[in-house]
């Protein structure tokens, strides 16, 4: 039901952003930057349960919760960046939304190298 509520939102938002940058641009864009702090705002409790979620499962599964805070980092990095490079489109700035992926993904690969130095350790000691 939460997905139909932000979809909704979403596509007012667009519609009436449309209709306004014909008489303001920079209203339009205003716009559409407040709807995306607010879809923001309107995920943030979903997030926290997906969190606990994750971190419930991990502690079943044996996971060592330094590996779980370094996934959690990885997902959060991603979205972040995700958001922040979708936003820089909204505004027009292709090239510097390409900028932030490629930071994003530069992040992502220094907080992924704990795993595959655990991943190489744990291949080489099976030899």
């Amino acid at each position: 039901m939460e997905a139909i509520r932000i979809a909704g939102f979403a596509v007012c938002a667009a519609v009436m952003a449309m209709l306004l940058r014909r008489m303001r641009p920079e209203a339009g864009m205003g716009l559409v930057l407040a709807a995306g702090v607010i879809t923001l705002t309107l995920i943030l409790p979903m997030l926290s349960q997906v969190i606990s979620g994750i971190t419930s499962l991990a502690r079943t599964g044996g996971v060592s919760d330094s590996y779980m805070t370094q996934l959690l980092k990885v997902g959060g990095v991603s979205l972040l960046m995700d958001f922040a490079s979708q936003t820089c489109r909204d505004a027009g700035e292709d090239g510097l939304a390409m900028k932030v992926d490629l930071a994003g993904r530069v992040v992502l690969i220094s907080l992924a190298l704990p795993f595959m130095q655990a991943l190489l350790t744990q291949i080489m000691s099976l030899s």
